[in-house]
């Protein structure tokens, strides 16, 4: 991650780091370190300049291999954001994910089924 942040400062890229696995909701304490970048189109002074400054950050990800970009999207009406976070925490990560949706799915199921015994003993 050091040089991926010396690359962002010395091209003059925004960026902030971040935790993810929602130690909040689940509970069990998993996160991982990342780092998420916004190129704000709308607040841009120079906007060939801050399409520059993408192309670069976009082209020096392609070639590293320890660090992907694991999540990416748009917010407003065009501000490209990227999560950059080490290849071997996005897969615990989305490990991480797949489990906590497998548990949700189960807790549903069986709050489904409770329910519905619920409804067979009261009529």
């Amino acid at each position: 991650m050091k040089k991926i942040i010396e690359f962002l400062k010395e091209n003059g890229i925004e960026y902030r780091t971040v935790s993810l696995g929602n130690p909040y909701y689940y509970n069990d304490g998993f996160t991982v370190r990342g780092i998420t970048i916004r190129f704000d189109y709308e607040l841009a002074k120079d906007m060939q300049e801050l399409q520059k400054k993408e192309e670069a950050f976009l082209k020096s990800m392609k070639r590293k291999k320890k660090h992907c970009i694991g999540y990416s999207g748009r917010c407003g009406i065009y501000i490209p954001w990227y999560t950059v976070l080490a290849t071997s925490d996005f897969e615990k990560l989305k490990e991480h994910e797949a489990r906590i949706d497998a548990d949700v799915e189960k807790f549903w199921k069986e709050e489904h089924e409770r329910r519905e015994c619920q409804k067979s003993a009261a009529m």
